[in-house]
């Protein structure tokens, strides 16, 4: 998850892609930190969050990835540390999160520095 206003990332290592589990994820997120709303794809993966009370969900139209560019953005550079066509299974939770870190603390001119 990658907020829209100041880039911050989230990420978590999970078990699997089914919607339970995503809802899981996302539930969790949402009691640690003050998500307003998300957007996601059409992905079936992401059916569940619709039921989600604490927050807005919105859904990208079909083929639409500009409607999630800051999502787009952040899978480009988490892409710089596992290329494109390697599998993220391997990873290590404690690898995602020192990826994220990194994305996280790197400078951007949309933040002034």
């Amino acid at each position: 998850m990658v907020e829209r206003q100041t880039r911050y990332a989230l990420g978590v290592k999970l078990e699997d892609k089914q919607s339970q589990t995503i809802n899981r994820a996302v539930t969790h997120l949402i009691s640690q930190y003050p998500i307003a709303s998300i957007t996601a794809d059409n992905g079936s993966e992401f059916s569940l969050l619709s039921n989600l009370e604490a927050v807005e969900v919105y859904f990208a139209h079909p083929y639409s990835s500009h409607e999630r560019g800051t999502n787009e953005n952040f899978n480009g550079l988490l892409r710089k540390y596992v290329p494109k066509g390697v599998s993220l299974n391997p990873l290590t939770s404690e690898e995602l999160d020192n990826y994220i870190t990194a994305i996280n603390e790197r400078p951007r001119r949309l933040l002034q520095y």
